[in-house]
Parts: C-alpha cells; structure tokens; sequence
C-alpha cells in the first residue's frame, strides 16, 4: 500500500458523507416547501394575512319592538360619542388629562379605561363618554388635529318613546356586564354596548342584536391602520311585532296614574292568550337603564315605598278574594259535590265550633243559590261549599286552572303564586290543617297568592268555553331587510274538559254580578259583559296585639259575552271595600279595546260609589 492511499480513503469517505448529508438536507427543504406550499398552504396564507391587516367589528343596529297597528314602542336614535383610538395617542395619560380640561369625564371612566386598555386591541376606540351635546361636538372638532387619537362617533341608541308606559312587558337594555353574560355567548359581545336586561329585550335577545359587520383595515409596522380593505356590512336585528295595543295600554295607565293607583291590569284575546295591554303601576323610565342608570335615578327607585321596579302583573302576588269563587264552583259543579239548582241559607255568617265565619254582609242575604252567590260574592255560600269540598278537591280545582306555578307567557320573570296545603302548613308551621283553614281558602284568603296573569289566563278559560291558553306578547318576526315575516306560534290551548252545564251556570253568575250585583258599575249599554270582584284582606302590620289590614280591590271579567275579544284581571293595592277602585281600571281596558271611538270621560272619569253595591 502506497503511503498516499490511507489519506485518499479518508477523503472518499469524507465526499460521502457530506454528499449524504446534502441530500438529506435537500431532501428535507423539499418537504418543508411541500409542507408549508401545499399541505398548510391555507394555515399559513391566513396567518401571513393576520400580520398585515385587522378586523374592526361594526355594530349591526337593533331590531325595533312593534305595537299590534305598527307603533313603535323601542327603536334607536342616532347619537354622538366620544372615542379614543389607543394605537393612534402617543402619550395616553397627557392626552386625557388635556381632553378633561376641555370636557368633563368621569374618573371611574379614565380609571376603567387605563385598568383595561389590553384587554382589547388597540386599534379598537373606547368610549369616553356615551353622549356628548353639540357644543361639546364642535369643541373636539376644531381642535382635531391637538388630539390624535380622539374622536366623536355617530351610534344608534336604544330609546323607548314611551317612557314608563310599556316598561313592565317591553322591557330595557343595559349595558353588558358579566351579570347578563351567562344565558349569551360572551363572544357575541365582545364589541357590543347593551344587552337586553328584562321584558321582551330579554327573551328575545338573540334576535333583536343582529349580527355584526367588519371593516378589514390594512395595518402597518406599528400596529396602526393605514387604508380600508374591505368592509362587510352588518346585519340588523329582526323587528319584533307585539300583540299589544297602545290605546288599551294608555287608557288603563291614564286611570291608574291620574287616581295615583298601585297595582296592575293585564288583558288578553282569550281566544288565543294574546297580551292585548300589561299595566304595572307605578313604573319607572326604560330610558334611564340604557347607558346605565344614574345613582340619583337609581335610588329614587329603591328606597320608594311603593316599589317601581316590580313587575305586578306578573310578580304581584295577591290574595285573590272573592274572585277565587267561581273556580272552585266549577269543580264542585263537576265532581257534582253540588247541582246548579243547590241552594242554602246565608244569615250572615257561619258558626263552626267556637267560631265565627262573618259575611262580607252582615245582615245576611237570605236563602241564596249560585247565581245568587257569584252575582253578590255571598260569603256564606261559599264557607259550606269549602265544607263539602275539602282542602283536596280545593287544592285540584286551583291547580287545574293554573294557579301555583308560573302562567306561561313569552315574558320572563313570572311568578308561580302559592297553593297552600295540609303538608306545607305541617312542615312550616308544625300545624295540622284545619277546617277553618279551608273556609277561609273558600273565599280567596288565608295562604293562597296568585298573580294577575295567572287570573287572566283562569278567567279566560271560562269566558271560552274551557280552554286554558297559552299567554303570548310576541306575535311575529319581520326581517329588516326584506320585510319578511314570520309567525310565531304557540303552543295550542288545553282542553279542561268542563261539562257545559257548569260553565253555563257559572257564566250566568258572572253575567248577573255585571248585570244586577257587586260590579254592576261596569254595565254598559249594547255591550253585554261578565265579571266578578274580589276584596282580599292583606296584613300590614299589628297594633295593640291585633292585625292590621289593608283591602286589595279586585275584578276579572270578559266582553262581550258569546264571541268574547277581551279578558282582564285588575288589582289596586289598598283599594276598599267592594272591588270599587279596580271597576274603572277594568272598563278602561274593555272599552277602549271594544269602543275605540267612545269619549275618553266616558271610561276614563268614573265615579264609583260603593254604597250603590247593595243599592
């Protein structure tokens, strides 16, 4: 072996291993331009894109809330607001404290904004302030080009332009907190400033926002956007078309707020559960939730004594009197505990053991059947009949129409009442039921508590023929594009399957209470209507080792009679004797649904006597 040959292997092996190690090199940049060319292709191309351009959402404007004619009850008026652009200011802090002197800021505002300035992109503006006035306007405006960064902003306001009067049904807005987050996708509200709080805002929250549309903004090196590459329009939210009218709705609160009620009306279509006006008295403003209510505002709500914020139609809850009777009349009709010719002796009151059970009348109204009962709310009569009944077949009858569980409704927020019974009493207050217990459930008090629209919904079941509907405010979707409309529909009515001898003798109690007895007030002429009032004892408080009570006045009724169009439910909190103060809140509705072109003074102003119930 020459010496030369060692020294010439060692350099072969040399070549082959770096020209190994080059293919393999060449081989893997091959599948690395694969991989990145043609298997992630789209990944990467988006990510590219991602570095050079932003997505800045545009808010989609909100659905308006119709009246049953087209009236709008909740649309959005255009505003201006001042920004800030965070990527455009070159020295955040000075540059507020500049705008402050010029305009008055509140300092949680500045606090919130520099507590949260990357919990966003920065190319997305801030609000500084929701509304600022015209003078305000033109003072950023011409000093513009001082403030780099700063701007005033047209946006769509949510505003209600009836203030008070469809508050309770309607609804309002707020802003969006972590509160109202948890029924929505939080992702849906990064970029928006409301969300619907209660109402119809709530319920139909999904539909009402819209979906929003984008500006595709080329950025450059420093995060700060140079042109517009394409803009996507936003898509509004649908119209929401109500059963509701706005002549029932301003004639109830007219009578209401003009005699300084407090209580609630709500009628219906009891053909079809439609909500034709909800009438909570007193209310409050929908407009002061929108931005977020003041503290002024907030506390003149929460410390009244005749509590604004809740929704009595359907959060009240009330003993319901006298108006509970004809209920428990049908289930004694038909389980034949009783006949429609059954008839007794009222002489006033009723003596069990060393009790004394009083009529509302004290000299007694003689010997009284059931139409006579129903029509004169005769106390008597119903004491034997919870007798013969009994706290079981009480507790059924009341369940059957509704009453101790939420009345479905397309609202939220509902009350379920109270039902009481013997196991309930036993484990709260270690006390057997006694028979005195179910005398006193006969008229409508003791432990029961119902809410108006569970009243409605019963009242309308007997004023058609047995069938308990299903409530219903919403009545279609219209697309604000197109005009497209969809119906909403609902569940259909449940049969109650009552034997037509007992409705008919039931509804000629409820014909004659209008016609000859307790709310004969409410008699028009050519209108031929039914009813019954209720008066329903509520303790206040105790004085010398007595209770104290108020009366609650109540009605529930329909019209006309064989074709009925209307159902109410009125109560007026501390409303006397005889139902007198719910009567003209009642004909309100019923006439100015029925005789839209009647004279206002002819529902509106009614003077009830309740000397003339016995008259």
């Amino acid at each position: 072996m020459s010496p030369g040959e060692p020294k010439a292997r060692r350099f072969r092996e040399r070549l082959a291993l770096a020209f190994v190690v080059l293919v393999a090199a060449f081989i893997f940049l091959i599948w690395r331009l694969v991989d990145l060319e043609v298997v992630h292709y789209q990944r990467f191309r988006q990510m590219a894109r991602a570095n050079h351009t932003a997505i800045v959402p545009v808010a989609p404007s909100r659905g308006l809330i119709l009246a049953r004619h087209g009236q709008i009850l909740a649309t959005n008026h255009p505003r201006y607001a001042l920004e800030l652009i965070p990527d455009e200011v070159v020295h955040l802090n000075q540059t507020l404290a500049r705008v402050r002197e010029l305009i008055h800021i509140p300092a949680k505002t500045l606090h919130h904004l520099l507590a949260t300035r990357d919990d966003k992109p920065g190319y997305i503006p801030r609000i500084l302030l929701h509304h600022i006035d015209p003078k305000d306007i033109a003072t950023i405006s011409v000093r513009k080009m001082q403030y780099p960064g700063v701007q005033v902003a047209a946006q769509m306001n949510r505003y209600y332009p009836f203030g008070s009067l469809f508050t309770s049904v309607i609804g309002y807005v707020g802003p969006v907190s972590a509160r109202n987050l948890k029924r929505f996708d939080p992702q849906k509200y990064l970029y928006r400033n409301v969300i619907g709080e209660s109402g119809l805002e709530y319920a139909f929250e999904r539909v009402l926002r819209g979906k929003f549309g984008y500006q595709i903004k080329d950025i450059n090196a420093f995060g700060v956007p140079v042109a517009n590459l394409r803009n996507i329009a936003p898509m509004p939210g649908d119209n929401l078309l109500t059963t509701l009218r706005l002549r029932v709705q301003r004639a109830v609160a007219r009578v209401m707020r003009s005699n300084h009620f407090r209580g609630a009306l709500v009628a219906v279509d009891p053909r079809t559960g439609a909500i034709l006006a909800s009438v909570s008295n007193p209310s409050f403003n929908a407009n002061w939730f929108v931005d977020g209510i003041s503290n002024t505002h907030w506390n003149s709500l929460l410390h009244n004594p005749d509590h604004p914020l809740l929704n009595r139609v359907a959060q009240g809850l009330y003993p319901p009197g006298s108006t509970i009777k004809p209920f428990y009349s049908l289930e004694a009709l038909q389980d034949k505990i009783i006949t429609p010719g059954f008839h007794t002796f009222c002489p006033g009151y009723l003596r069990i053991g060393g009790h004394v059970y009083r009529d509302w009348y004290s000299p007694g109204f003689g010997e009284t059947g059931l139409t006579k009962a129903l029509s004169w709310s005769v106390d008597v009569f119903f004491y034997k009949l919870a007798l013969k009944m009994g706290i079981h077949r009480q507790d059924a009858a009341l369940w059957r129409f509704g009453f101790g569980h939420p009345a479905p409704i397309d609202t939220p927020g509902s009350a379920g009442g109270f039902v009481p019974t013997p196991q309930w009493k036993e484990a709260h207050f270690q006390q057997p039921w006694y028979t005195g217990d179910s005398i006193i459930l006969g008229i409508g008090q003791g432990y029961l508590l119902v809410t108006p629209l569970q009243l409605v919904r019963a009242v309308s079941a007997i004023a058609n023929g047995g069938y308990l509907v299903h409530l219903h405010v919403a009545r279609a979707l219209i697309n604000s594009e197109t005009g497209a409309r969809a119906q909403l529909r609902e569940p259909p009515p449940r049969n109650l399957h009552i034997p037509a001898f007992a409705l008919r003798a039931v509804q000629r109690g409820m014909i004659a209470c209008v016609t000859r007895g307790t709310c004969k007030t409410m008699a028009t002429p050519g209108l031929p209507m039914a009813g019954k009032t209720g008066t329903a004892e509520v303790p206040i408080g105790y004085r010398d080792g007595r209770t104290i009570y108020n009366d609650d006045s109540l009605f529930i009724g329909w019209a006309p009679l064989r074709h009925p169009q209307i159902a109410v439910a009125a109560v007026v909190e501390d409303g006397g004797n005889n139902a007198w103060q719910a009567l003209p809140v009642a004909k309100a509705a019923i006439l100015s649904d029925l005789r839209p072109h009647m004279k206002r003074r002819n529902f509106t102003n009614i003077v009830v006597n309740p000397s003339r119930a016995l008259g």
